[in-house]
């Protein structure tokens, strides 16, 4: 099963950070896709370096309610971009803001990281962003 109507436009990219827009071809709204490596996950502290594992978190970041169909597409998005990660898991959840995030692209881009370390701080991710320039986004990596 493949994506139906969605499309995910990768904005931020850091080492254990990926944001997304992502829009609905049928419709004019968008939301965002936080992807947020945790690192080695609780459950794992007391195993061998090679039986610990990895623990990726998910967010669907959205103002409004999802069609079952677009909550379908992030699910497949997110398990094909880390399905094939060996001993790592991962899970998607929401997070329900007032408004939805907009920016003057291509004029405004640290906007952009502005935004995911306010989301940062809404989900209780103590995570200072490393500080870069507008030309950052030129590159295919922030960091």
């Amino acid at each position: 099963m493949g994506l139906s109507n969605t499309m995910f436009k990768r904005l931020l990219r850091l080492r254990d950070i990926e944001f997304y827009q992502v829009e609905l071809s049928d419709d004019d709204r968008c939301f965002n896709l936080l992807i947020y490596d945790k690192g080695l996950s609780e459950l794992d502290k007391g195993l061998r370096d090679f039986d610990k594992g990895n623990l990726i978190k998910a967010y669907i970041i959205t103002n409004f309610e999802l069609p079952d169909s677009t909550y379908q597409d992030v699910l497949y998005f997110v398990d094909d971009l880390l399905g094939m990660k060996h001993n790592c898991s991962h899970f998607t959840d929401t997070l329900f803001v007032k408004e939805e995030f907009d920016f003057d692209f291509p004029f405004d881009m640290l906007a952009i990281r502005n935004y995911v370390q306010e989301i940062l701080s809404l989900l209780g991710i103590d995570k200072k962003l490393p500080d870069f320039k507008e030309t950052a986004f030129n590159y295919l990596s922030q960091d």
